[in-house]
This record gives structure tokens, sequence and C-alpha cells, in this order.
């Protein structure tokens, strides 16, 4: 297997083509995800080790130094196998959805698999001046709630957030959260936080 020579193992590694696999976006040939033993045991805690080994792979992911210390952990998980680190990539206080990256590695830390998500292009972005004199969160709660056609009694208020969409271009949106008693319903609806045009919706059963 030809590894890709943006990828910068650690000390401990155990590289050969049995071992080590490369998993590309289709189309474009990016590199998504890496597995295989990428390290010996690293120092500190999971989430320590685990940026430590994103920053030095940062071409790898088309990420960059302002991207990567914009991440948040959003969680950190033990198993059998290991410890399991999950980042969100966030800008200008902005969560961007489904926009992660996920580090595992054994319990004494060494590392075997990495998986991004990130949208590298909404890092340089002025995103508060996207949405600026847009809509505010009343109007997104009442827009989504007349997208859904929701008659059902509400469990709770509806409830929104302002999230980034980066599905083609970076959009500022309102991310509004709906639920119901009976039927158990929740849909969740993300509107767009300068025009008020619904990007898209979705439901789930909770029960």
């Amino acid at each position: 297997m030809t590894l890709p020579e943006q990828l910068i193992v650690f000390p401990g590694a155990k590289i050969d083509g049995r071992r080590v696999r490369v998993e590309r976006e289709p189309g474009t040939g990016q590199v998504y995800g890496v597995g295989g033993f990428l390290s010996g045991p690293l120092r500190g805690a999971p989430e320590e080790a685990a940026y430590e080994f994103l920053s030095a792979n940062q071409r790898l992911f088309k990420s960059n130094p302002d991207l990567l210390r914009e991440l948040q952990v959003e969680q950190v998980s033990r198993s059998p196998a290991g410890y399991h680190v999950v980042f969100q990539q966030v800008h200008e206080g902005l969560p961007v959805e489904e926009a992660k990256i996920s580090v595992h590695m054994t319990r004494d830390k060494r590392i075997h698999s990495a998986y991004s998500r990130l949208r590298p292009k909404v890092a340089n972005l002025d995103i508060r001046s996207m949405a600026r004199d847009g809509i505010d969160q009343n109007e997104a709660i009442c827009i989504a709630l007349d997208s859904v056609k929701v008659d059902e009694a509400l469990a709770q208020a509806a409830r929104a957030e302002q999230v980034i969409v980066a599905e083609k271009e970076p959009t500022v949106a309102w991310k509004v959260s709906i639920s119901t008693q009976e039927p158990a319903l929740e849909w969740i609806v993300w509107v767009d936080a300068l025009s008020g045009n619904v990007l898209r919706q979705r439901q789930v059963t909770m029960e």
C-alpha cells in the first residue's frame, strides 16, 4: 500500500501495507480516515494525545492551525479497546454541523485510527457578517413550526441555536428542535439565518 506523503507517524508506529489502511472520499481522493498503529504510547490525557496527533497531521486532513485551535472536545469515552476522543469543529463560537474528527487509541494511548469530517472552507469566513440583518430566534422558530405543520401539543417549548451548515457554500442557520408529546416525535429544522428559507428538516421517532 502507498501511504499518503502527508501522513506523520510517531515513534513506535508499526507501518506496513498489511497494518495500515487509508480511506478516501470517492471522486476527490481526499483522505478522511487512517487506521493502523500510528504511534507508540503517548503521554498526557487522551484528548491531549489526540490533539498532538491531529496537529502533526493537519496537512493530511486539510486542516490548519487556526482550524485546530477552534476544535472543541465533544466527548472522551473509554471502551475495553481503549479511548475514543471526538472533537467538534467550531468557528466564531458556532458549531459546524456534522463537522467532527475522531481519534481512537489503545488503553496505553497508541493511536490506531482517526476519521475526519472537518470543513476547512469555514475557517477563514466572517460568519457573523453573513447573517447580519437576518431573522432572529423567534422568527426562526415560527418558520420551523409552520414548515412541519405541528398540530399536537408540544412536549416542551421549541428551541433554537445558531449553527453553520457547510454542505455546499457555508451558511449560518438556526437549528430548531421541536418535540411533541403524543405521538412522541421530534423534528430538527434548519432555517437560513439570513433569508429565512428552510434548508432541510429531519423527523425522529422518540418511541
